[in-house]
């Protein structure tokens, strides 16, 4: 993965990937009280993640609507293994038990999250 999302775009990516595309207000309705930001802000957001390939937005319909263009569990395996190497310097498979318990997650999810994060180097 090239980029690792930033905390905001983390934000937006979880409501897509919960819900599926949706038009921008509606996305930004959705972060508000976690972003607490603008309109535009949450506009300008979208177009850096566009740029980055994290989402893309379909204009074929009005209103325009965003679609996350990465995995979630990919997303998180690329997030765990930059953290446990760059800030734990762990090398080598890391555990997903780390992510049980999660709500983020379904159990099918920590399976493929397991088989991801075994995988990474």
């Amino acid at each position: 993965m090239k980029h690792i999302p930033s905390p905001p775009e983390l934000v937006l990516l979880k409501a897509l990937w919960a819900r599926g595309a949706l038009p921008v207000r509606s996305l930004h309705d959705i972060c508000a009280s976690e972003l607490n930001w603008s309109f535009s802000s949450t506009r300008k957001t979208i177009e850096r993640m566009v740029d980055k390939g994290f989402v893309s937005v379909s204009t074929t319909s009005k209103p325009a609507s965003v679609s996350a263009r990465i995995s979630k569990t990919t997303t998180l395996a690329h997030m765990a293994r930059e953290f446990f190497g760059r800030v734990l310097e762990v090398d080598g498979p890391l555990p997903a038990s780390a992510f049980t318990g999660s709500t983020l997650l379904s159990d099918e999810e920590l399976d493929e999250l397991e088989g991801l994060l075994g995988g990474l180097s």
